[in-house]
């Protein structure tokens, strides 16, 4: 199913199983081979330092976040943790699966399938957030959608924060009009399956999985894509590498 649908070449708005539904096949082939996840955990010193920081910046203890392609939810938990209202959503339903597992004794916390690009997610937040989602959407209808979303169920001043996104200074930020137009701009592979590792550091997992859809901008372009979405962009924070992710920045937003 999934890899008909890559080599078919269509964009999400043709598909009845878009190209960035491959990342539900990723989550369950790292979980058949024995991690127990494949994602950011709970405990990513980073990743919780920056939701702590973004969390007392914008006074949101309390408050309502919503994190759009919330994987498995390690984002839910700190942001539980925190004393925030908490809602994720994902297309991928090994990771909501897992994600609702982890949120069970937060009772503050939900966790729904949602096609991000497609569907709106219902009721109105105080901020919102994404971690490594935006850069899964290479057709930049898919990506107008997404952010047209995230968009519309927030609060006028309402914070977003874009946290390690795939960025490069050389980028190549030209117009990506469809899933085909991306696999001839880029040539790349997402059919041969690659060594990777799973878990952490102390119990990794070898796993054979083939590359994923994924789109890198220059701070030029996703300045310009959010404020075509109707966002103004705060801050551009370049990201240190790390395991999950090696050229990132994090975007920080807000709805004006």
């Amino acid at each position: 199913m999934i890899g008909n649908q890559i080599q078919s070449g269509k964009g999400a708005s043709m598909d009845e199983n878009p190209y960035y539904l491959v990342y539900e096949e990723r989550y369950r082939k790292v979980y058949e081979a024995g991690a127990e996840r494949w994602g950011h955990a709970e405990n990513d010193s980073g990743l919780r330092a920056s939701l702590t920081e973004w969390v007392n910046l914008h006074n949101l203890r309390g408050k309502r976040i919503v994190e759009f392609a919330c994987g498995e939810g390690a984002s839910g938990v700190i942001l539980s943790q925190l004393g925030c209202l908490y809602r994720g959503v994902d297309i991928a339903p090994s990771a909501v699966a897992k994600a609702k597992a982890a949120l069970a004794d937060y009772p503050g916390a939900q966790v729904t399938l949602l096609d991000m690009v497609r569907e709106q997610v219902e009721g109105t937040f105080d901020a919102a957030l994404d971690v490594m989602g935006l850069h899964m959407l290479v057709v930049d209808a898919d990506r107008a959608g997404y952010l047209r979303n995230v968009r519309s169920c927030l609060r006028i001043g309402a914070p977003l924060l874009l946290f390690r996104e795939s960025y490069r200074e050389n980028a190549d930020d030209r117009p990506v009009e469809s899933f085909q137009s991306w696999l001839e701009l880029t040539g790349d592979d997402y059919r041969t399956p690659q060594t990777r590792y799973a878990g952490p550091a102390d119990a990794q997992v070898e796993v054979r999985i083939p590359l994923v859809p994924a789109r890198a901008k220059t701070e030029a372009g996703y300045r310009k894509e959010l404020q075509e979405a109707g966002f103004t962009v705060d801050r551009f924070v370049p990201m240190m590498a790390d395991m999950q992710i090696v050229s990132s920045a994090s975007i920080y937003a807000h709805k004006p």
